[in-house]
């Protein structure tokens, strides 16, 4: 049943009649679907309760809130839906910008909480060449957290086979894997660009450098 309803909702984010907010809500649901894999991955604990029945009833919890961090702008969405499922976790944000010519990732901002022997769930919507998410995760290391999860709603083949290269350890969720990038590094067939997609298109003004 749940593979049925995220093709349905990535049908609904590759569909360019969706709209913005239609799209994010699909995004939203698509992060919560993928962290509630992640969830059975980490640590849990055998808890007993006891009901207004006066019986005990037995059941195993997650032990450990893991970090979560998203890449903005388009990771935000799909984070929302990570957070569903953990609502209490600390949340990080990384704003990175991608050179649209040379296809590298400039760091813009990082904000993150302490990871330190945590696990992280790195969330971003489009897995594409690979190179945001390895720098990503590249300045994560850096804190020393225990584990690190990635979630992505489309992912290529390419920016799959880079990230289990570069960090062999970062287990990646997907809900999509498409085939191929195009020469700009987007996502065949896509969905075309999330940020735009779920917020409006980019303004591009060029600002001249004081002398």
């Amino acid at each position: 049943a749940q593979n049925q309803a995220m093709d349905q909702l990535v049908y609904e984010i590759r569909n360019p009649e969706t709209d913005a907010p239609h799209f994010r809500k699909a995004l939203s649901k698509i992060g919560e679907y993928l962290a509630l894999n992640v969830l059975e991955e980490l640590i849990t604990k055998e808890v007993a309760v006891e009901t207004l029945t006066g019986k005990i009833a037995q059941h195993r919890l997650v032990e450990e809130s893991p970090v979560l961090i998203t890449i903005l702008r388009a990771g935000l969405p799909l984070n929302d839906g990570v957070q569903c499922v953990f609502p209490h976790s600390e949340v990080g944000f990384i704003a990175m910008s991608r050179n649209e010519k040379t296809l590298k990732s400039q760091v813009d901002y990082i904000g993150i909480p302490c990871l330190k022997g945590r696990c992280v769930i790195l969330s971003d919507t489009m897995l594409a060449t690979g190179g945001s998410l390895v720098d990503a995760i590249a300045i994560i290391q850096k804190y020393e957290p225990k584990k690190i999860y990635v979630i992505a709603a489309v992912a290529s083949v390419q920016g799959v086979s880079r990230l289990q290269s570069s960090c062999p350890d970062v287990k990646i969720f997907a809900a999509v894997t498409d085939p191929s990038l195009n020469d700009k590094g987007y996502i065949i067939p896509g969905l075309g660009d999330a940020g735009d997609r779920a917020y409006g298109n980019k303004c591009h003004l060029e600002i001249e450098e004081e002398s």
